[in-house]
């Protein structure tokens, strides 16, 4: 890897370091809470049709809880993380987990530019990650080592900001993302390329999370009031409306890319 570029994973385990992504299970109730799949796991099961006990793969797992709502769906699961401060919370976190339900999950320090396993998986997923990684020429080395990691047949899931909503310059200029990691705008149209350099067919780039964006507006109004009623109406309406694509990332604060893998 060429190291003059900017180092999204440094950058990443210094922010990280002390706090952040620290997850607790105390209790059954917050079980039943960590189990349910949310929408955009949904939305992912329901177009990759992988089903438990599939094994599945996250770059950049934080606190884990991706990999543990997916364990206690009786998938098996495996991520990794650059940060070793943060590797251990979610160890910790799935140690937790897992003394209400038995689950297959694991957790180990590293950096995907030098990642090696012996495992395929049927679902090598990020959220939040690739995005931060500015070089286009890093991003591929990323993508390539994600296709090695998976199985013939098996998907490629990438769940970033929509770089396109109304509110992305306000977001980035007031800094209202929380963590201010630098990060590229991505569209579906921009994302779909690279899943095609790869060889992924076939793809789906699906806007989600519609108007989630005005949550962290400045002015209550907008946060507190208008942000409810908008999110619970543009999520109903808006998937089933025919709308151009770039009319959709207008108002959407998440992609969800898929892409699969040649079957042998």
């Amino acid at each position: 890897m060429n190291t003059s570029f900017y180092d999204a994973s440094k950058a990443w385990k210094q922010e990280l370091e002390y706090e952040g992504y620290e997850h607790h299970c105390y209790s059954a109730e917050e079980l039943k809470r960590i189990r349910r799949l949310g929408r955009v796991w949904q939305k992912i099961l329901q177009i990759t049709k992988v089903t438990p006990p599939d094994r599945l793969f996250e770059l950049g797992c934080g606190g884990g809880t991706h990999l543990a709502r997916l364990a206690l769906n009786g998938f098996e699961v495996h991520g990794i993380d650059v940060s070793d401060a943060v590797a251990v919370r979610a160890h910790n976190y799935l140690e937790e987990v897992g003394k209400f339900q038995a689950i297959r999950a694991s957790v180990a320090v590293a950096n995907i530019f030098e990642y090696q396993s012996s495992h395929s998986y049927d679902i090598c997923f990020h959220f939040g990650v690739v995005e931060h990684f500015l070089d286009l020429s890093q991003r591929q080395q990323i993508w390539n080592k994600l296709y090695s990691l998976t199985k013939p047949g098996g998907w490629i899931v990438s769940v970033v900001p929509c770089g396109q909503h109304i509110m992305r310059k306000m977001v980035r200029e007031q800094r209202l993302a929380g963590y201010n990691i630098p990060e590229i705008d991505y569209s579906c149209r921009s994302h779909r390329r690279e899943f095609e350099n790869l060889g992924l067919q076939p793809i789906y780039a699906v806007p989600h999370n519609y108007f989630s964006f005005l949550s962290a507006h400045p002015l209550r109004m907008i946060s507190k009031i208008i942000y409810p009623m908008s999110f619970i109406l543009g999520n109903m309406i808006i998937p089933s409306v025919p709308l151009p694509e770039y009319i959709k990332e207008i108002w959407a604060q998440t992609l969800i890319v898929m892409g699969r893998k040649t079957p042998a």
